[in-house]
């Protein structure tokens, strides 16, 4: 095995990786368009390089990128001046994207946030904003299109885009960032893969994408509106050995100074929208957070299930309340992904599996622990579908059915090659394997 590893890094076509090593799979032929296939278990704990292809729909169409020349950064204004130019990008450490503001609770404040608030605003402290912005607020304020909007949106909104400028990192096209050793990566900031293509991310913590000025919504208190990592309208992108983590609590104000609302400073940990197509996520931690990863951001989108298609493939979903993904018009393969939940939540899991309008998922050998709710929950009226197979199911309420449509049969072909494993070994499996630190790097 070892030596077809060696052989999987050096080879610059899939198609001879496979002739010299002859794995066997659940796909009968690769494909012309060089797609991949996902790592056994015999392939996980051995090095990756930068010269790796991506695996699941990431790898179909992907195009080879030049990785004889690298950059390794450990600050922001190095981070910065790398992504410009694109190319292998090491980041060697954990890298503060917020500058100083990023707080050590939720909620909180620090001296360099407290001076962001005072250069934008009349405010002389963050908790001054805070307490100011849930005050004008009702439970009818909806800080959107739709209004009506509090006497501090243009406040809050100015603040909210000036602080997303300041954290936010864009990815160009033919980009790869690979974090070095178990603890490398970013907190207090987003990744922004849009409009772009042959992206990869792997061996990264990305910890707190936290958004001090959240909106209010009626019936829903306050929200946060910075990903994570946001994947919109891109295509072959490859995020895999990751781990998305929220660290702060959530906490409550008083909005118009009476009623008990939350005050959510986190949004999705990798949202995947638009015209994004060919997208794999893969071995990736996420750890909680309320509504985790979305796909597909609204039932009005113009755009064909075929169109976006994803492949998600033993990620451990630990402490999540949903989305785990939600799915709207888009073609999912998911499998040996593991789900659960326990008494230290920070959120009550509500559902798995949100299978939504015009969804078309094949889901194989996934494993439901006993802490989450329901593991699949849907649309009462606007249904998606599912082909569900080898899975083991302990949630405590089993599937929504009257909310989607189960299908006898898969509901599309799968155009690469993979490897799955039974149901019963994914928990052990997959907690051993998924996240950061658990690949070295070559």
């Amino acid at each position: 095995m070892k030596k077809c590893i060696r052989i999987f890094l050096s080879v610059l076509t899939l198609s001879n990786f496979f002739m010299a090593c002859g794995f066997a799979s659940d796909s009968s032929s690769l494909p012309d368009d060089g797609a991949s296939f996902a790592l056994n278990p015999s392939q996980v704990s051995g090095a990756v390089s930068a010269s790796d292809l991506p695996d699941g729909f990431a790898g179909v169409g992907f195009k080879g990128l030049k990785t004889d020349s690298s950059v390794t950064v450990n600050n922001k204004k190095d981070l910065l001046s790398a992504l410009k130019k694109g190319g292998v990008i090491y980041v060697d450490g954990m890298i503060d994207l917020s500058e100083g503001m990023l707080p050590g609770v939720g909620g909180g404040s620090t001296p360099a946030l407290d001076e962001f608030v005072a250069k934008k605003s009349r405010f002389k402290s963050y908790q001054e904003y805070r307490d100011a912005y849930a005050a004008a607020c009702t439970l009818e304020t909806e800080e959107s299109s739709k209004g009506p909007k509090s006497s501090l949106y243009d406040t809050m909104h100015d603040m909210n885009i000036a602080y997303r400028d300041l954290i936010r990192l864009t990815v160009r096209s033919n980009t790869v960032l690979v974090g070095l050793g178990e603890n490398s990566g970013f907190s207090g900031g987003c990744l922004s893969i849009s409009g772009v293509s042959n992206v990869i991310l792997r061996n990264l913590k990305i910890l707190d994408a936290y958004d001090p000025f959240p909106h209010h919504e009626k019936d829903d208190g306050y929200n946060a509106q910075h990903d994570a990592v946001s994947i919109e309208g891109s295509k072959n992108v490859w995020v895999d050995h990751c781990t998305f983590e929220d660290t702060k609590d959530l906490i409550h104000v008083m909005t118009a100074g009476k009623i008990d609302e939350k005050w959510q400073t986190y949004d999705g940990l990798c949202d995947i929208t638009k015209s994004s197509n060919n997208v794999t996520v893969s071995y990736c931690k996420f750890v909680n957070h309320s509504k985790t990863m979305l796909i597909g951001s609204s039932d009005s989108e113009q755009i064909s299930a075929k169109n976006r298609k994803i492949t998600l493939h033993h990620n451990y979903f630990y402490n999540c309340a949903s989305r785990l993904p939600m799915v709207r018009l888009s073609t999912i393969h998911s499998f040996n992904n593991y789900y659960e939940a326990d008494s230290s939540a920070r959120y009550g899991n509500s559902y798995g599996l949100g299978v939504r309008y015009n969804s078309l998922i094949n889901a194989e050998n996934n494993f439901y622990g006993s802490g989450i709710k329901n593991s699949y929950a849907g649309n009462s009226s606007k249904h998606g579908k599912v082909y569900s197979s080898g899975e083991i199911d302990n949630s405590k309420s089993g599937k929504k059915s009257g909310e989607f449509e189960a299908a006898s049969e898969p509901l599309f072909e799968i155009p690469y090659k993979y490897e799955k494993i039974p149901a019963e070994q994914v928990p052990d499996f997959v907690k051993a394997n998924a996240g950061a630190g658990k690949i070295s790097i070559k």
